[in-house]
């Protein structure tokens, strides 16, 4: 089994921790300095270099002042179904030649 931080799941995840902040109006430094750690430590967890634990998680989600369930989206794969998408089309292409 693999490690849950390669996941396609982990990597929506990422994305919708990076949304939530964009959208708070917070910088990587603001975050950094309302939870008391360094600016890398939040870099690290939105580039995937680092796991969070679930108080980390829950810090994040009061701080951005998003539900739980916000950052668990798996269901709607959206940002998997682009990428397949455009893989589809790519690989349409090829056929057609």
């Amino acid at each position: 089994m693999a490690k849950t931080i390669y996941t396609e799941e982990y990597k929506i995840f990422q994305k919708l921790l990076k949304k939530a902040r964009e959208e708070a109006g917070l910088t990587q430094v603001d975050v950094a300095e309302a939870l008391k750690a360094p600016q890398s430590f939040i870099s690290k967890i939105e580039a995937g270099d680092r796991r969070i634990d679930v108080i980390e998680f829950w810090n994040l989600a009061k701080l951005y002042k998003k539900p739980v369930d916000f950052f668990f989206k798996f269901d709607d794969k959206s940002e998997l179904k682009s990428k397949k998408k455009s893989l589809k089309a790519a690989s349409t292409k090829r056929k057609s030649k």
